[in-house]
């Protein structure tokens, strides 16, 4: 089993004119939290969006499930028609759903989607319940069953989701799992960078990430730089995990350097792309897959989900 903890969300996404960036004040192709009034205003500024349950982690259990690996997700949403629509998909999905009910009245989180047509996505999201996982919320069994901990970097803001991931990394370890984190985004990064190598070098073995989020983290300018200051920094850590776009990814295990191509893709949103690459390289790992087969399907599953609008494909997935 694959454990997933990170936000629940419903998304609601649009495909905009690239006037409408400006238009909006939003930072493009960056994800940025905000309040609810702002979600609010967003919502109210979007024509004819669509709406779909989402959440970076989230959408990696979906995946890992999708492909036939066993998976399950723990996070937290608000009893309203939102919460209810996320545990709808979960539950359709054959995931097992770990989710609970926030007590207090807060809404279920949303993330305002905007798809320019170059297919990059620009992600507002009001993290509602979600922000409030605690320690108390975990499924403690779950975790001790899990033979890997995938958690996102998007839930490190709160005190209380930052013990929450702690606690459940401490005890996945003690029971004789694997520990996995995503970086999820720069400005997370820049937020808590000493506290994400801190976690990284004690208790990760497995670390997702980009080209930007990577090189953010060690502070340097180029992937050759990151990758030797990686090696040297963090020798505990298994697998680094590091998509580099259209030029594929790089990965380093053991001290050996892998480079893979990216799989073709027609671009249409970008939405997920990381999200899916991680299940289906988890997914591997689940089926005691070699790296090159591990990254092959991470790559046809990222190519897959960008190559139309949202993050539950429609099309046949062609492994």
């Amino acid at each position: 089993m694959i454990i997933c903890i990170g936000n629940a969300l419903v998304d609601s996404l649009e495909q905009i004119d690239e006037l409408v960036i400006d238009e909006l004040n939003l930072n493009k192709a960056r994800m940025t939290l905000v309040d609810k009034e702002r979600s609010n205003f967003l919502l109210q500024n979007m024509k004819n969006p669509f709406y779909e349950a989402g959440g970076s982690a989230a959408n990696t259990a979906y995946w890992i499930s999708q492909l036939g690996g066993e998976a399950g997700f723990i996070g937290k949403i608000s009893n309203d028609e939102l919460g209810k629509q996320f545990q709808t998909s979960l539950k359709d999905s054959g995931l097992k759903d770990y989710t609970i009910f926030e007590r207090e009245d807060n809404q279920t989180g949303l993330c305002a989607i905007f798809i320019t047509p170059d297919g990059e996505r620009t992600m507002n999201t009001y993290l509602g319940a979600g922000e409030y996982l605690s320690v108390e919320d975990l499924n403690i069994d779950a975790i001790k069953e899990a033979k890997i901990l995938y958690m996102e970097g998007y839930l490190w803001d709160k005190p209380a989701s930052k013990s929450a991931f702690l606690h459940a990394a401490k005890v996945n370890k003690e029971s004789g799992g694997l520990n996995s984190i995503s970086l999820s985004d720069v400005f997370c990064i820049e937020m808590h960078r000493e506290s994400f190598i801190s976690f990284i070098e004690n208790d990760i073995d497995y670390v997702f990430c980009n080209e930007d989020e990577l090189n953010s983290l060690l502070q340097k300018n180029s992937i050759e730089e990151s990758t030797k200051l990686f090696l040297e920094q963090f020798p505990k850590v298994e697998q680094l995990v590091c998509t580099l776009g259209s030029n594929g990814v790089l990965i380093l295990e053991s001290g050996n350097k892998h480079f893979f191509n990216a799989s073709e893709a027609i671009v249409v949103d970008k939405t997920g792309a990381g999200d899916f690459f991680a299940a289906g390289y988890l997914y591997g790992l689940q089926k005691g897959l070699s790296v090159t087969e591990s990254a092959e399907i991470a790559n046809k599953s990222a190519a897959h989900v960008i190559s139309e609008i949202g993050v539950r494909p429609k099309k046949n997935f062609v492994n």
